[in-house]
Formats: C-alpha cells, sequence, structure tokens
C-alpha cells in the first residue's frame, strides 16, 4: 500500500508499550475507513488471553464475541460431533450463574441475543445487547469460560439438540454433497470427519462401548480450550480503559495450558482422491458440477490475493466470459468460483456451474470449456490492470465502509484475530490489497491442471452404486473417461473466451457536500404527486458518504392480475435480468447493485452504490429494458429454470416451506407453489411475446433517491421512469392496487393440513398464527410487546425443556391489513402434538403475564423501546426503511419511533385484556398450518396426547372456496397528508 493511501485513512497513535497492572497494551495505529468514530485497543491478558476493545460513543447496542483457535477438525475419531456439543452444552450454566437459562434470559430482558457456530478449526461465540446492561451480559458470558458446569441435566437435552439440528439437515443436498466431498479425501486429514454429530455418534455407540460422553466433554474442553488460544473482541460506549478492566477482570481467570494453535499437515486430496469423477443423486432436481483443484495455500499472501484474483475472472459473468460461453450454447445458467483454505498447507480452487439439462448431457464439453478458459488465463496472464481495479475497488469500498452490526462486528474480528500472521494494525482493512506479486498469481494459476482436479456431477437422475455413512447420499466413483482425459489435458483454444474488458462502473468522484450542525430530517421529501408518479427525495445528511439509493416501485395490474400473468411477470423477469447480465455484472464488481424483481404489485427496480455512476446505470438498465425482444430458445431455458426452482421450493427445509403455503391461504391473488407449477407447464413463447409489450401499461409508479444526489438527479430518475409508459391511457386505481390479506372470523380456528413432498424428510412443520385485527399501530404495538415478552420463554419451554425441535420461533407478523402473533415448531413430533404444546404453552405463559412483577414489565417495554429507535448503522438501512413505507403505501416513515411511544405508554392491565381478549380468550381467531412429514417415528411418546382435542379447528379442503367466503382487510392507510415540497434553488 502507498504512503498517499495510507495517509488517506485515520489513524489511532498509540506509542510504546505499557505494563499495566492487570494486562499488556499491544500499542499499534490502526488503519480506518475515513468515517470509523470507533477508537480501538489491542491488550493481553495475564493468561495470554488476547482482547481487542472497542469504544463506540453511539452505539445503541452492546456486543461481545470470544473466538476459539479449536474447532471440529479436533472431534475424537471415535466422537464425531463432540465439538459441537460443547458449543451447545457450554451455554447451560455457570459455576457463578448456575441457572441453564440465566444468559438468554438476561438478554432476552435487555433486548439481546446471542449465538455461535463451530468451525473446523475454530468455535466462535458472540452476543449483542442494550449497551447499558453490557457489564451483566458479560458476567455472564465470561462464566462460561472460566468455570462452567456442562450441566449433567442438560447432557442428554443438547444432545438431542444436536440430533434435531443434523436431522434438520438430512435431506439438504448443501450438507448432503459437502458431506460426500469430505468423506471421499485422505483420513489422515480430519476434513472427512462427520463434524455435526447425531444421537447416534454422541450416545448410542459411546453408551454401546462404556464411553460416558459428558467425561470425555470435559477432557476435551480442558484439552482444547485454552486461553491462549482465544480471542476476545468487545464493543461498547465506555472508554477502554473501563473495557480493558473488565475484559482483565472478567476474563483473566480462563485456564491457560499453553497448547499450541493445531496443525494438520497430511494432504486432503491425495492421488487416491484426484482425477475422479463423483456422480452423487440430489434431493432436489438438481443439474451441478463442480471441479474441485487442489491448489496452494494462499492464506498468507493477504496482501496480493491471489486466489481473489482468480475467483474474479474465473466467476465472471461479462462478455468473454466462461458463463457467458456456455450460456450462449444453452448448457448453463449460473456459475461461481473461489479458492478457500482448509488447513495450513491444504487448500481449494472450486468452479460451482448450475447447468442445463442440455449441459448435463454434454458434461465433458463443459469441462472441456472450462479448461479451455484457464488455458486463455494462462497465456494471457499476468495484466497488472486487472490487479489495479480490484485494488482501487477495495480501497473505495473500505475508505468509504459503513458500520454493521455490532455483534456482526465483534464476531468477524474475534475470528481475524486468529490470523496471527496478520499485524493488528491491519486487522479492520484485511480486504484491501497491498502489493502486487503477479508470480504468485501465475504459481497459483499453473496448479489448475487435469492431475490436481476431480469432478462432482450431482443431478436426481444419476447412475450410483454406494451410500454416504452419515447422509445417505447415494453416490459412484468413475475415473475420468479417456475421452475427457485427452481434451482437457491440451484443451486449445476458444475465440469465444477472453479477458473481461476494463469495468467503466469504478467511481472515481467521491466529493460529499458536508453541512455542518444540520439536524437530520426523519422523513424524505414529496418533489412531485401527480396521475402518473410520486416522487421522494432525502439528500444524505446523516452518514455524508458518497453514496446513493434509488428506488422504483412500478405498480403494473397486470402482472398479478391471474396466475397466469403472475407466472408470465415471473419469467420476462428472468428473461429481463438475463439480457442485461454484462451491465448488471459489470456494475456488481463495482460494488453497484442493480435489482430488478417481482413484487406482487408489479415490478421493481432497486440501485446502490456509490453515487458516481449511479444514474448511468438506471439509464442502460432502462434502454435495455425497453429494447429486450424475447427469443424463443431463452424462453425455453428460463421456462426449465423455473419450474425447476420451483420444484425444488418443494424439498427445502420444512419451516422455510410453511410461509408461501400460509400467503397463498390468507392472501388475495397469490398461490400455492403446485398451483405456479400446473400453469407454468402450459405456459408457451407466444403467450409471453403477447403479454410483454402490455406489462407497462396502466402503470403508475413510485420513486425514492436518497444520498449523496443532488434534486435535479431525483427529478432526472423519474423522467426515466416514466419513459417506459406506452401511452397516456391512465388507470387511476392503479396507486391503490395493494394487496390484501383476509380477515379470520371472530372466534373461529382454521386448519391446513398437507404432506411433504419429500418422502424422506423426518421432520413436520407447524406454523400456529392468532389473528389479531385489522392492522393499526395500537394494535400492533402490543402484539410487538406480547411477542418480545414471549419470546425467551417460548424457546425455552418449546426447546430447552421439551425438546420439540432444533427450530423454535415466534414473533409479531403484520400481513397486508391485519396484525397477527406466530409461533412456528419444526420436530419430529406429529402436528397435532406441537399443536397441543403450543397451545399448552400459550395458556400457561397467562399466569406468567400475571405473576410478572413491574419491574420486569417496564424492563420488556424499555428493551423494546430500545430496539425500536435504534439509530440508522448505515446509509443502506435508512434508505431501506423508507423504501418499505413507500411499498406499502402508508408512508409512515417514523413508524419505529411511533410505535416505540404507544409501547411506553401500555400498562400491564392492558397487555392482560390483550392476551385474554385476542390469544386464549373466545374472541381468538386462529389459522393453524399442518406440513407432515410421510415418516413417522416409533421413539417418540406421544402417548399423553389428547387426540380427540387435537388438531383443532375447521380443516379447509378447498382454498378457493375457503377465500371467498372471507372478508378482505384494508389496505393501511397514509399516516398523514405530505405537500410537494418545492426546494429554493
Amino acid at each position: 500500500m502507498s504512503l498517499a493511501f495510507n495517509s488517506s485513512f485515520k489513524k489511532i497513535n498509540q506509542v510504546g508499550f505499557r505494563r499495566m497492572a492487570s494486562y499488556t497494551k499491544l500499542e499499534a495505529n490502526f488503519i480506518k475507513p475515513d468515517l470509523d468514530d470507533r477508537s480501538y485497543r489491542y491488550i493481553q491478558l495475564p493468561n495470554d488471553l488476547k482482547a481487542l476493545l472497542i469504544q463506540d460513543p453511539s452505539a445503541d447496542k452492546a456486543a461481545a464475541a470470544l473466538d476459539v483457535n479449536v474447532g471440529a477438525f479436533e472431534d475424537p475419531e471415535e466422537l464425531p460431533g463432540l465439538a459441537h456439543f460443547c458449543e451447545h452444552l457450554l451455554f447451560m450454566g455457570s459455576k457463578r450463574f448456575p441457572d441453564e437459562n440465566e444468559y438468554s434470559s438476561y438478554l432476552s430482558k435487555h433486548g439481546g441475543s446471542s449465538n455461535a457456530y463451530t468451525g473446523s478449526r475454530n468455535t466462535n461465540y458472540y452476543f449483542e445487547i442494550n449497551h447499558e446492561h453490557l457489564k451483566g451480559a458479560l458476567d455472564r458470558f465470561s462464566g462460561f469460560f472460566t468455570g462452567p458446569l456442562f450441566n449433567k441435566d442438560s447432557t442428554d437435552k443438547e444432545i438431542r439438540a444436536v440430533d434435531s439440528e443434523n436431522k434438520k439437515n438430512l435431506q439438504s443436498d448443501l450438507w448432503r454433497l459437502y458431506q460426500l466431498d469430505k468423506s471421499l479425501t485422505n483420513v489422515k486429514h480430519p476434513y472427512h470427519k462427520f463434524s455435526t454429530g447425531n444421537f447416534i455418534t454422541l450416545h448410542e455407540v459411546p453408551e454401546s462401548r462404556g464411553i460416558d460422553v459428558r467425561e470425555e466433554l470435559l477432557k476435551f474442553y480442558k484439552r482444547c480450550y485454552s486461553s491462549n488460544l482465544m480471542k476476545l473482541c468487545i464493543l461498547g460506549r465506555e472508554d477502554l480503559d473501563t473495557l480493558s478492566d473488565r475484559a482483565c477482570t472478567l476474563f483473566q481467570d480462563v485456564p491457560n495450558t499453553g497448547r499450541g494453535v493445531p496443525e494438520y499437515n497430511a494432504r486432503i486430496l491425495d492421488e487416491h482422491s484426484l482425477q475422479k469423477v463423483i456422480q452423487a443423486k440430489s434431493v432436489k432436481d438438481l443439474k451441478k458440477l463442480e471441479v474441485t483443484f487442489a491448489v496452494p495455500d494462499m492464506e498468507h499472501q493477504w496482501e496480493s490475493k491471489p486466489h481473489h484474483i482468480l475467483s474474479h475472472l474465473v466467476g465472471h459473468e461479462g462478455s468473454g466470459s466462461l458463463l457467458a460461453y456456455l450460456k450462449a450454447k444453452g448448457w448453463a445458467n449460473e456459475l461461481s468460483a473461489g479458492g478457500h483454505s482448509v488447513s495450513r498447507g491444504n487448500a481449494f480452487f472450486s468452479i460451482d456451474i448450475d447447468l442445463t439439462d442440455d449441459g448435463l448431457r454434454h458434461y465433458e464439453e463443459v469441462v472441456h470449456i472450462l479448461f479451455q478458459y484457464i488455458e486463455m488465463l494462462k497465456l494471457s496472464l499476468p495484466e497488472k490492470w486487472i490487479y489495479l481495479e480490484l485494488e482501487d475497488i477495495a480501497r473505495a469500498d473500505f475508505k468509504f465502509k459503513q458500520k454493521r452490526s455490532p455483534s456482526e462486528t465483534v464476531s468477524s474480528l474475534a475470528k481475524q484475530l486468529e490470523k496471527s500472521y496478520i499485524p493488528v494494525a491491519n486487522i479492520l482493512s484485511i480486504e484491501l490489497f497491498r502489493k502486487y506479486e503477479p508470480d504468485l498469481l501465475m504459481d497459483y494459476l499453473n496448479h489448475l491442471t487435469p492431475r490436481n482436479s476431480r469432478i462432482m456431477l450431482a443431478s436426481k437422475d444419476m447412475e450410483t452404486d454406494t451410500k454416504e455413512q452419515w447422509y445417505g447420499t447415494e453416490y459412484k466413483i468413475l475415473n475420468y473417461s479417456q475421452k475427457l482425459s485427452k481434451i482437457i489435458q491440451d484443451p486449445g483454444l476458444d475465440p469465444h473466451l477472453h479477458l473481461p474488458r476494463p469495468n467503466e462502473f469504478i467511481a472515481t468522484n467521491f466529493r460529499v457536500d458536508k453541512t455542518d450542525q444540520i439536524v437530520p430530517l426523519e422523513e424524505p421529501l414529496l418533489l412531485k404527486d401527480d396521475k402518473n408518479s410520486k416522487l421522494w427525495y432525502k439528500k444524505d445528511d446523516r452518514f455524508w458518504q458518497p453514496r446513493g439509493y434509488i428506488y422504483v416501485t412500478l405498480k403494473l395490474p397486470h402482472t398479478q392480475s391471474s396466475i397466469i400473468s403472475s407466472m408470465l411477470s415471473t419469467l420476462y423477469v428472468h428473461l429481463i435480468n438475463d439480457h442485461v447480465k454484462d451491465l448488471q455484472y459489470d456494475a456488481a464488481c463495482s460494488n453497484l447493485h442493480l435489482n430488478f424483481s417481482k413484487t406482487n404489485q408489479g415490478l421493481d427496480i432497486t440501485v446502490i452504490g456509490f453515487n458516481d455512476k449511479l444514474t448511468i446505470l438506471l439509464t442502460r438498465f432502462l434502454e435495455g429494458l425497453k429494447t429486450f425482444t424475447p427469443s424463443k430458445s431463452k424462453f425455453q431455458m428460463f421456462k426449465d429454470k423455473c419450474t425447476r426452482q420451483l420444484t425444488n421450493q418443494l424439498y427445502e427445509i420444512p419451516y422455510l416451506q410453511i410461509f408461501p403455503v400460509y400467503s397463498s391461504l390468507i392472501n388475495e391473488r397469490t398461490w400455492s407453489i403446485k398451483e405456479k407449477l400446473e400453469v407454468l407447464k402450459r405456459l408457451t413463447f407466444e403467450q409471453l411475446a403477447s403479454f410483454a409489450p402490455s406489462i407497462y401499461e396502466e402503470m403508475f409508479f413510485e420513486v425514492l433517491v436518497h444520498g449523496n444526489m443532488r434534486y435535479e438527479e431525483a427529478m432526472e430518475v423519474d423522467s426515466l421512469v416514466q419513459t417506459l409508459a406506452p401511452s397516456d391511457i391512465k388507470n387511476y386505481q392503479a396507486k391503490n392496487g395493494r394487496l390484501r390479506s383476509y380477515f379470520l372470523p371472530q372466534g373461529e380456528t382454521f386448519r391446513f393440513e398437507t404432506h411433504l413432498v419429500d418422502s424422506k424428510n423426518l421432520n413436520s412443520c407447524i406454523q400456529h398464527v392468532t389473528q389479531l385485527g385489522v392492522y393499526d399501530e395500537c394494535l400492533s404495538s402490543k402484539a410487538s410487546l406480547f411477542a418480545q415478552m414471549i419470546h425467551e420463554p417460548c424457546f425455552d419451554t418449546l426447546r430447552t425443556k421439551e425438546q420439540l425441535g432444533y427450530v423454535v420461533f415466534s414473533s409479531n407478523l403484520n400481513n397486508h391489513g391485519t396484525a397477527n402473533l406466530r409461533i412456528l415448531v419444526q420436530s419430529e413430533h406429529t402436528t397435532p402434538f406441537l399443536e397441543w404444546r403450543i397451545d399448552n404453552f400459550l395458556h400457561s405463559f397467562g399466569s406468567t403475564l400475571r405473576n410478572m412483577s413491574d419491574k420486569d414489565f417496564e424492563g420488556h417495554k424499555d428493551a423494546l423501546c430500545k430496539s425500536l429507535t435504534q439509530k440508522y448503522k448505515n446509509m443502506r438501512e435508512e434508505s431501506s426503511r423508507y423504501a418499505s413505507a413507500i411499498y406499502l403505501g402508508d408512508y409512515n416513515f417514523t413508524h419505529r419511533q411511533r410505535k416505540a411511544h404507544l409501547v411506553s405508554q401500555l400498562t400491564k392491565v392492558e397487555l392482560t385484556d390483550f392476551y385474554d381478549d385476542l390469544i386464549v380468550g373466545p374472541n381468538a381467531s386462529r389459522m393453524v398450518l399442518h406440513l407432515k412429514s410421510q415418516v413417522s417415528s416409533d421413539r417418540l411418546d406421544e402417548s399423553s396426547l389428547d387426540k380427540a382435542k387435537y388438531p383443532q379447528g375447521t380443516l379447509i379442503t378447498d382454498v378457493g372456496e375457503f377465500k371467498s367466503k372471507l372478508f378482505a382487510a384494508p389496505v393501511r392507510q397514509p399516516t398523514k397528508k405530505f405537500e410537494v415540497f418545492t426546494p429554493k434553488l
């Protein structure tokens, strides 16, 4: 990095080393983004634990993370999943706070949340909380590392939680193919292990061998969890001295065994693993080709990033790219490429291609073209201008980087700090390119050879002869065919493949006209309101960044008038995005993002990024939109792709399937996936060709322009979008054509039952929705406070204590005109049993509510109010909130502040009446969705279920007939009248 660049960033200058009373202060000059107002300090505790302290004087939420430089690779061979189990059980109480629920309860009461994950080489724990409660949260958090109980009473429950987590993934192709890939590697390297664990590996097998899993867990913890391998990161409002003292006081007693960072030197892909084709049978309708290369480990080459440069070129989607050529031949839909280190000395570079049916039949030719592209790169590189482009993009992105959530910040930094080869001064700026090292790039590229490769080919119809142990994935291993070996050994060149052109969208103008001592506006200004459109505008007055956000929502009656129109619109969006792929991809490489999508009101266009080229990108996109002419071959390709996507949604994890089912039941002009598939299969090219020209008839649109953009640019955007209208004929009702939800009759319960299409999925899912009434801010405030109060006890009761399943979720739910409360559980239990347990929880919560102390009640209100009134962390968050209010049509840009005020006024009596009347009383209206597994489990005891009582409610047998009998709720109305603003020029 040049000195000129170095001086363009703020630094924290801390001189010399000082020995503090209780910790050593490791001085460093942290390179920071321009607008980073945080202060940083890196210290070492007496037990060799190192900590990064971050003072953010304006933070609403504080956070902390601890990363242990040991992960699933350290699992004993005979106990797969032990590291993951340790991560689960660690939270079940400490010597100082023995209650297994103390930590999660404290966080929930103070606007907080927590999570953790077990990686191959690290385990990461993190939380966030309202800033004034950081000390109490840290006190509880630190106990898991200074004095964990590994509660004996919780052991069996958490083994079942791990088992449930594993069963959630058993029918996921992502997990199945990942484990298959791992299983077929060198057994001398721990990469091959099954890292999740399940009931068999953590209970049945150990018990049969006389192994006490808890005792083995304690040994694992003492062996692996050493303070010298840990990195702590704390973010809060307190000054650095206070945060440092707190870190030392609470974490200096973490034991230090002095163990070193584990090393794994065996080669993952040895000669027995390479030059193989792994044919795998998928659950979904996949057509997946993945070519993996064993390459040099470049983790330590963080300054020049050769693997990143190669990922950029191989994964490019513009003219001359590998994907563009494969798409032109009708063989591929999508492509991604990337390199990553698995352990020191072991790294992969993988190219993942989503094939068409024809591409699958010609997969060897696809691989041949891939090697032709690699050959072209070997002859064309190095090119310094490519490095300089990536360097410029990374520099601009870092220079103007904005804040993320506190928990994301501390979690990622704690993990990054494990990379001891990176000077701490650079830990915030690791994404920057600092050295041009062409020899390293060429050495890396020269390892992409047939000899270093292997192929995985996945589809539903693949020929197989073996099953993988942990997920049951069927597969077969073949050697490369003679034909394939011959054509890729000497692939030659193809004139269609060449390096990308220089990127025209790289920003060069970062000027921001900042005004000091200005109070930011809370709402955008309305610049225009007529029969054609509304134009909203807000000059950035909060972040002073050279960024912009353009949001265009097109209200188009044709696109959602019927299921046929809806599916034709979906295909149209796919075809347009393909038509402008060159444009979108070049822009995306420059961190300028354009999204074109279908909504339930029409179509949306969003353009985000540095404002320098924002309007140019929108102009070019709209030109592409107007010149688009559909082709029959592309229509068929994307019809097939869309059919596959919809079909695969029916094989998703059950809890991800349930909301579309609910939406098709409760919303007008909304259809089930099965209905969409039936229509899609019958659509013809001629229908699309006649439909496309009529899409923009009767158009009404709204525009939001926000950021470092002038009034004149906002007016220009409005004029550009106006050119899409094919005529002056207007539908004056188009602006009100918003989707509406249906009312359930008061006091009635309805249920909908359907079986999972995937006959092998063990999990059922239930969504229990209580409809509270017509949406208004007061009702929504009560629902939000009630959801806040039940969130932690719902999880603790249904997941932790009753062990119903890994996925337990509760929240308020605002539809298109109604307010609701929902509880969702995914489980091996039958859905009637789950309904009973949810019903029991809701009824038993009444005593909790009535016995709640005034202090706890006010605490819940305070936690919710502070969450609602958090300051915006970045411009995109602010823009998205404005865009949401425009899309909903209520223009309630300050709805969080208004809701917080309403919540602050609520009394316990009002909440108790709300609960008695709308949640459990005779006026409660409910819709319960049962998404049922076809697999029955003999090991689950449901003998206490009253089958005469559950399932409850009127069974919906004909969705159309059910919806036809209901009234539709009114859509949300504007909260006030906005006058058109005329600026003084």
